[in-house]
């Protein structure tokens, strides 16, 4: 089924959510019911500690990432950074 936004008030935008607790993931899960299109960052399954939400299966992070595209990167190699700027063709 596809993806039916709340509002297309902010579908001009593209937001990239580079954040991983509560608050951060909440804004940007608001941000994208409203119709941005956002793009969420993830670290690799090895870089990835404890996760107190139950994991990607979860409600929790389901709900919490709701409405969001995701790409796997490592942002700590310089291959990471220049696929983000490429692939989500972000420019300065």
């Amino acid at each position: 089924m596809p993806h039916q936004p709340a509002s297309s008030a902010l579908a001009r935008f593209r937001v990239i959510d580079l954040t991983q607790v509560r608050a951060g993931p909440t804004a940007c899960r608001q941000l994208a019911d409203w119709g941005a299109d956002v793009v969420q960052v993830q670290m690799p399954e090895h870089m990835r500690g404890d996760d107190t939400l139950g994991g990607q299966e979860g409600s929790d992070y389901q709900y919490t990432h709701r409405n969001k595209r995701s790409i796997t990167l490592n942002l700590k190699e310089p291959e990471g950074i220049q696929l983000l700027w490429s692939k989500l063709q972000i420019s300065w």
